[in-house]
């Protein structure tokens, strides 16, 4: 089985029933990321037609700023969600500064209320990597998995040392900091990620169905020097680490 720790099922729109089917077929654990409600009633509805997809509830700190209800609102799908995300800090490529007071007024929240539930979270850091670290500090919390990291290899130590956990994504082989995150994160906290059909379009051009975690997977055997069989039961483990923490 092969584990893809985050994913936005809901971009592939049209073509979602081809990508459950190559869930399906390719026995991809697939932790559906939300990017708000209504894309997690989607994920949920994704789940139904395969026991491969887990449903992740989170408001993306993209879509924070257009959440305009209470936030206590949220509680019940928190309890409800095994695992929140995406959710965190983005201070690059969201809609500008204006944006950042209601992003953290709900990143926060739901941090908080995730970390009174023990939830494992599935945390976007762009820009915001020393925030989110001190947050997760504050609360001594490592239940936590880093999407794709690219921020200074310095802050990636602090988190390093918290206990978090770390997804490598599609760019491993065409970015240099990747190969280095990669070089720097323990092996017993290593995961590996799709971030959808999007991601390997942004990177090379190529519009990717979920299977394609299975070249990502035999790119880090490659540079790890091990076989798809130790990797895979790697990768396995650490995810049932988490899960259990």
């Amino acid at each position: 089985m092969y584990i893809d720790a985050h994913s936005h099922l809901d971009f592939y729109g049209k073509n979602i029933e081809r990508a459950i089917k190559d869930i399906n077929n390719n026995q991809i654990l697939t932790l559906a990321m939300s990017m708000d409600i209504e894309s997690y009633n989607k994920n949920k509805v994704y789940a139904k037609k395969s026991k491969y997809i887990k449903p992740c509830f989170g408001i993306h700190p993209w879509k924070a700023h257009e959440f305009k209800n209470r936030l206590t609102t949220l509680i019940p799908y928190i309890e409800e969600s095994e695992i929140i995300g995406e959710i965190g800090l983005d201070f690059i490529w969201s809609e500008g500064s204006h944006t950042y007071t209601k992003q953290r007024e709900v990143f926060y929240f739901i941090l908080e209320e995730s970390v009174k539930r023990n939830k494992v979270i599935n945390l976007h850091t762009k820009g915001a990597e020393d925030e989110i670290y001190n947050a997760l500090k504050k609360y001594d919390y490592s239940k936590a998995i880093i999407h794709w990291y690219s921020g200074d290899l310095k802050t990636l130590d602090k988190y390093i040392n918290l206990g978090c956990y770390f997804t490598i994504s599609v760019d491993l082989g065409y970015s240099d900091i990747t190969n280095k995150i990669l070089d720097r994160i323990p092996m017993e906290r290593l995961l590996v990620e799709t971030d959808g059909p999007e991601a390997l379009e942004w990177v090379n051009g190529e519009y990717a169905y979920p299977s394609i975690i299975k070249d990502l997977v035999k790119k880090i055997c490659n540079y790890k020097s091990l076989s798809l069989h130790e990797l895979n039961k790697l990768i396995e483990d650490n995810y049932n680490s988490i899960m259990s923490l």
